[in-house]
């Protein structure tokens, strides 16, 4: 019974990542927003807002009272003045400002709401970034291993004439740091895919140790159709949230105006003289908001410019979200344009450059420079095509995310990548 809860409890904690599927990328964005813990901060909040929404505009409670006035100072009781009292007063606020309590409440809670959207399209950004950077690794380390098969070719082309005297043994030494060079590059690929694998891990709440299966970008290398037009969305949940944050800070200011308006008291009272008639009492209370220019015009003055500060808010995000899109679309052409040149013509014609550079040398028709310069571009520009697929795809997913309410650009498309 033990060992079977304890494996229980054990896999209610591996569930999330075997439940995984590391082909899928939206699999694994819909991972790490059910472990976001900023996600679980907001709706939290969220609850507490609605929570709040539910009670704003209600009439406080009644206050009830009871006591002795004007008893004896020895206690003795003097049948003229001594009175047992009973009572109840109730403040009752005014139907403008309950609506506007519960306005303001509820633009609370549609803010959070709005933050909640615009906090998924980030964490769904800054996995999709990490996931295309591992991927685009694998897929660089891969080309680099096949690249490492023609250096190897070449070094055995080196040490054939050098067998039979056509060259010297420089062409096999050189040979040789051209494959090095090769390992060279796949460990620093190997680095990249490592580097995007921890932020993977730490976005799914995965331990550091947590093993994670290859993968790679699902393209071949490809024609890819030019960039449509694309536009930024009027309104995103970012903008959207400021706004309601806007109009709160409106609802503020009509609450402060209110206060020329003050809620009134109505208290209620029974006393009771034994030796005399019984007696009761109604008084009502209101506040003189006579103190305008010290206590009303500051509140106001205060909200207003709190409202002026959060549309100034908008049109910084406005901004912001200007550059970012205009540099994600920049990204996302450069990219495109790239592919097709590096598919049309830069990738066959150096690969085809490199096996006539072979042959040729092969044959004594040319130097070992022209074949490990024409191995040294296939190389170049065979790995850079994944780099250039990475940059579109990670640009695809920035234009999306800023669509759909994220604040800013992930931090490896803002440096450019790895290049």
């Amino acid at each position: 019974m033990r060992t079977w809860a304890f494996c229980f409890l054990l896999s209610a904690f591996c569930f999330p990542a075997a439940a995984i599927d590391w082909n899928d990328p939206h699999s694994i964005v819909d991972a790490a927003i059910a472990a976001s813990p900023s996600l679980r901060a907001i709706d939290a909040n969220l609850a507490a807002a609605r929570a709040q929404l539910r009670a704003a505009g209600a009439l406080p409670n009644p206050m009830l009272m009871a006591g002795v006035q004007n008893q004896q100072i020895d206690l003795s009781r003097d049948p003229m003045m001594t009175m047992y009292t009973v009572g109840a007063s109730q403040t009752f606020v005014r139907g403008e400002r309950r609506d506007a309590l519960r306005r303001a409440a509820n633009l609370t809670v549609e803010r959070l709401e709005h933050e909640a959207e615009s906090r998924r399209a980030a964490i769904a950004r800054d996995v999709l970034v990490a996931y295309d950077e591992a991927a685009a690794a694998n897929n660089q380390i891969a080309a680099n291993d096949d690249i490492a098969k023609l250096a190897s070719m070449m070094s055995e082309a080196a040490r054939a004439r050098y067998e039979v005297g056509a060259a010297a043994q420089i062409d096999i030494i050189r040979a040789r740091i051209e494959a090095s060079n090769v390992r060279h590059q796949i460990l620093m690929q190997r680095g990249v895919r490592d580097t995007a694998l921890a932020r993977l891990r730490a976005l799914l709440n995965l331990p550091a140790t947590e093993s994670v299966p290859s993968f790679v970008l699902a393209h071949a290398m490809e024609h890819h159709a030019h960039a449509e037009d694309v536009s930024l969305a009027t309104t995103t949940p970012a903008i959207a949230a400021l706004q309601s944050e806007v109009d709160r800070a409106e609802q503020d200011v009509f609450l402060a105006k209110l206060a020329a308006k003050p809620d009134f008291n109505i208290e209620a009272s029974y006393g009771l003289r034994p030796e005399q008639k019984d007696m009761f009492s109604v008084v009502g209370r209101i506040e003189l908001p006579i103190r305008k220019k010290t206590v009303i015009e500051p509140r106001i003055a205060e909200a207003m410019a709190r409202r002026d500060a959060v549309r100034a808010q908008i049109d910084v995000l406005r901004q912001q979200l200007a550059v970012d899109f205009g540099e994600a679309v920049a990204s996302r052409n450069e990219a495109v344009e790239q592919i097709n040149l590096h598919v049309e013509q830069l990738v066959p014609e150096a690969k085809l450059g490199f096996e006539s550079a072979l042959a040729s040398y092969q044959a004594g028709k040319t130097t070992f420079d022209a074949v490990l310069g024409a191995l040294q571009t296939y190389r170049t520009l065979n790995v850079d095509y994944y780099e250039f697929l990475r940059q579109l795809i990670i640009a695809e997913a920035e234009i999306d995310a800023l669509n759909h309410g994220a604040t800013g650009r992930s931090g490896a498309a803002a440096m450019g990548g790895a290049r």
